[in-house]
């Protein structure tokens, strides 16, 4: 009687083992957003004309767009160009009770078909998630100096191969969220300063290193009015 007893429990206890429930992970939302930055000024010095080159959202000192090439500005300049925007804007998520800032950088990207015949350009856009602190992303409310919002959490998705959506875009900042304590990963700045004239210079996201920040105020820069800038800045 005892050797069934024990054989009954031993069932139950296997079965309950292998019966437990499969459970997914809860779902990010977005919670507070921005309204949307859309326009700005890209400046860059060409040392071989020794003048400022200017162009609507892309940062390039090429003048052939100017001129003959001028039917190429937009999808295809840009694309060649790593400081492009075609939208940018702020949103707030929660995770583990903790506050992000979400700056969400909507731009061009592209690669040949055949890179080494450098032949087929093929553009597509890319949605990136540089994912701020609570207290980093408060440096944006006193931009009077340099100031420099700092990341290792970074999120993004190519649509080269893949339909953007905004469930995909979330699960892949979550899974980032989640690498966070055990990240050796690089460092991505979000530079800003304000001009003596009162306006804001800015980059897209740039990777930071000890041997480059990879952006120069002096020769380069996204420029726009403060009204328009904050735009981006939820307070």
């Amino acid at each position: 009687m005892k050797k069934i007893l024990l054989t009954t429990i031993s069932l139950i206890i296997c079965n309950s083992s292998f019966s437990q429930e499969r459970v997914n992970r809860e779902k990010l939302k977005f919670e507070k957003s921005s309204t949307t930055l859309e326009k700005a000024t890209g400046w860059s010095y060409s040392s071989q004309y020794g003048e400022w080159v200017d162009y609507s959202n892309v940062i390039s000192n090429d003048k052939m767009y100017k001129g003959e090439f001028k039917s190429l500005q937009g999808r295809y300049m840009m694309s060649h160009n790593t400081q492009n925007f075609t939208k940018i804007q702020t949103r707030t998520i929660t995770h583990n009770g903790e506050i992000y800032y979400v700056l969400i950088v909507e731009k061009w990207s592209g690669q040949y078909k055949y890179p080494h015949s450098k032949i087929d350009w093929n553009s597509y856009k890319v949605h990136y998630a540089y994912i701020f602190s609570e207290n980093e992303y408060s440096k944006l409310n006193d931009i009077n100096e340099l100031i420099e919002l700092k990341t290792q959490i970074v999120a993004y998705v190519s649509t080269q191969f893949e339909r953007y959506t905004e469930v995909k875009f979330l699960d892949l900042i979550q899974t980032e969220l989640h690498k966070e304590l055990d990240r050796h990963s690089l460092e991505y700045g979000f530079p800003v300063m304000k001009s003596n004239e009162g306006k804001i210079r800015f980059y897209t996201p740039v990777i930071l290193s000890k041997f480059s920040k990879n952006y120069d105020f002096e020769k380069e820069y996204f420029e726009t009015d403060i009204d328009n800038f904050s735009k981006i800045i939820i307070k």
